[in-house]
């Protein structure tokens, strides 16, 4: 289920990030993640350092802390993989209008990057993945995934996007069988979104293609 709010925790204290990474590398297999959300958000202040309220900034950072241990059971299935794939949202591009060149491919139904933005997420994003031997696709959302696997095969992928979108992007596929490293957006919308460009760099540069 989509959320109902908008966020941004771009600017967010970075020990949050590194407290909550550190806390699913030490309890890999813990279950119930509501309480440590909650003493998570109390602690570094997100719901008012967000404008969020409170259960809604508890629910955000539950669903980073989930993905983020599903990240970690699937890291050896996907570091054994070859083939791959980056899903990028299109929300993230610099320009939503004509001044941003990506090219639609109907097949797929996905932007190709054309580059035209050095300051562009999405174009950066782009080069990184392209230099690691990644194809890339550019997503109006993760209900296109279908469409893409009916016509090519991939035995990893590397997604961004809300973290709702990434929870229907996982059942497609879990039931495919595909493992993948998935990384939040800290501020969603319908544009103008942010990702950690450092974290993409970090994942792909960690899980070189065997």
């Amino acid at each position: 289920m989509a959320y109902k709010f908008t966020f941004d925790i771009s600017k967010l204290p970075k020990d949050l990030f590194i407290e909550t990474y550190e806390f699913c590398e030490s309890n890999p297999n813990i279950e119930e993640t509501n309480d440590i959300a909650e003493k998570f958000v109390k602690k570094f202040d997100v719901d008012n350092l967000s404008g969020l309220t409170f259960d809604n900034a508890k629910m955000l950072i539950q669903d980073i802390i989930d993905i983020q241990l599903k990240n970690i059971h699937l890291r050896n299935y996907f570091d054994k993989s070859h083939k791959r794939a980056l899903f990028l949202p299109h929300c993230c591009r610099k320009y939503m209008d004509s001044n941003c060149k990506a090219e639609f491919k109907i097949e797929t139904s996905s932007y190709e990057c054309r580059h035209c933005s050095n300051d562009c997420m999405v174009n950066q994003a782009t080069k990184i993945a392209k230099t690691e031997g990644y194809d890339v696709y550019i997503l109006p959302g993760a209900s296109c995934l279908s469409k893409i696997f009916d016509k090519k095969r991939y035995e990893g992928v590397v997604g961004i996007a809300c973290t709702d979108e990434i929870k229907l992007a996982n059942s497609c596929l879990f039931k495919l069988k595909i493992p993948a490293q998935a990384i939040p957006l800290l501020k969603n919308g319908c544009a103008g979104t942010i990702f950690s460009v450092d974290t993409l760099r970090k994942i792909l540069a960690s899980t070189k293609i065997a």
